[in-house]
């Protein structure tokens, strides 16, 4: 039994499979070491002047990017729940221009690019095998693998049209020190778990200085131990784990100021459960029960007070609390119950 929800990946052995592999999916797909290093290589590749980016988005990826490119960032409100496709036929796009859009945890369904007069970038890091992901027509599709793949790092690159990605990254000797101390901290982690260990700190700080160490430049392809685990794990089949899961942790009573979000066909399925609170306030009360039951639900993200109020009020009362193939059905019922109490108890 679980000791603990949420947070970084422990390792797991099993949906190990002949078949549903994510290299079958997306057989002409670049493997990287982190899905921000997809987005560069393709600015590199094609000069862009500018990079229209939602202003719902993970900050550090944002720095990395004009940090490693010098790209030119322009922003447009984009967040879950709100009319993207309105949002992006307003922008006044330039020659020289990209798009990224984001299918935000799994949410959305197909989007086409048919009317966007600029090359388009998707951002699929929250579902790979849904509906959009699957019959996307962008120019360009990318993920981060390790938020939704039990490995410590990996990004993917491919394109729905298929052209030609001309920069194929060796493996760096700092990539592959860096995946090494993150298997070791999932095989800690795993340990913990079980009960094999008693020491948490040690691992977590082997989370958080890898974490830092993928802002450092220097490009470089998935390593060996990861592209072994990529070529055997059905990812298909822990996708429909995940579904199960969710749909059993979205049963949970109804609370007054507390929505689920959903996706918006039942077909698709969630990168995680979404909890949207009425306020700041009653967000931080919910997450400190949370975590004093050993729930730990994240914040994605924590976004600067420059973008559009809208955009900061969602960070602001949003929770994420995964729910995906690492939880067996007795688990994802402890963790129903013990949600379902706290947010009845706020």
């Amino acid at each position: 039994m679980m000791k603990e929800f949420g947070s970084d990946f422990h390792l797991i052995e099993s949906f190990t499979s002949d078949q549903g592999h994510l290299t079958d999916m997306y057989r002409d797909a670049v493997l990287m070491a982190d899905g921000r290093q997809c987005i560069e290589v393709l600015i590199r590749q094609f000069r862009w002047k500018r990079l229209w980016m939602p202003e719902y988005f993970c900050y550090n990826i944002i720095e990395y990017l004009q940090k490693n490119t010098g790209v030119d960032i322009a922003f447009y409100t984009d967040y879950p729940g709100n009319d993207d496709v309105k949002a992006v036929s307003n922008l006044a796009f330039c020659e020289g221009d990209v798009l990224l859009r984001m299918n935000y945890f799994g949410l959305r369904s197909f989007r086409s690019t048919k009317d966007i007069p600029v090359p388009v970038i998707e951002d699929h890091s929250h579902d790979l095998v849904g509906d959009w992901a699957k019959n996307s027509d962008a120019d360009w599709c990318i993920a981060s693998l390790r938020k939704i793949i039990p490995i410590p790092e990996g990004g993917i690159l491919w394109s729905p049209k298929g052209y030609a990605i001309n920069f194929h990254p060796e493996l760096t000797s700092f990539n592959d020190d860096l995946a090494r101390r993150r298997w070791l901290a999932m095989e800690d982690k795993y340990k913990y778990l079980t009960g094999d260990i008693t020491d948490k700190e040690s691992f977590r700080r082997l989370y958080l200085e890898t974490e830092e160490a993928f802002d450092e430049p220097g490009i470089s392809t998935l390593d060996m131990r990861s592209m072994a685990f990529l070529a055997c794990f059905d990812l298909s089949s822990w996708n429909l784990a995940k579904k199960r899961n969710w749909k059993v942790l979205s049963g949970l009573s109804s609370i007054e100021g507390i929505e689920v979000l959903s996706p918006e066909k039942d077909d698709l399925t969630p990168f995680s459960l979404i909890l949207l609170c009425k306020d700041q306030a009653m967000r931080n009360r919910v997450r400190s029960a949370l975590i004093s039951s050993s729930v730990f639900p994240a914040v994605l993200w924590n976004v600067p007070n420059s973008v559009h109020q809208v955009v900061k009020d969602f960070s602001n009362k949003m929770l994420s609390i995964h729910c995906d193939g690492r939880y067996n059905d007795g688990e994802i019922e402890i963790l129903f119950d013990i949600i379902n109490t706290k947010l009845q108890n706020d």
